[in-house]
């Protein structure tokens, strides 16, 4: 529901606008790492929601 909240809030009104570019963030640090699996559940998961599903893999000593 938050995300409903911050479109409605913050970019609906450019909604329409061709120019409009969103970019999310997200770092997950599980203990034990992320399986393979849970990888490609999440790209199929951004693709169903016609979102890019360019998911990056860092080792935890990389910065």
């Amino acid at each position: 529901m938050e995300w409903a909240n911050f479109y409605a809030k913050a970019l609906s009104r450019f909604a329409t606008c061709p120019g409009l570019k969103l970019t999310v963030t997200v770092e997950i640090n599980p203990e034990g790492g992320v399986t393979l699996q849970q990888v490609e559940e999440t790209k199929s998961a951004l693709r169903d929601l016609k979102l890019n599903d360019d998911v990056q893999i860092k080792s935890p000593d990389e910065p």
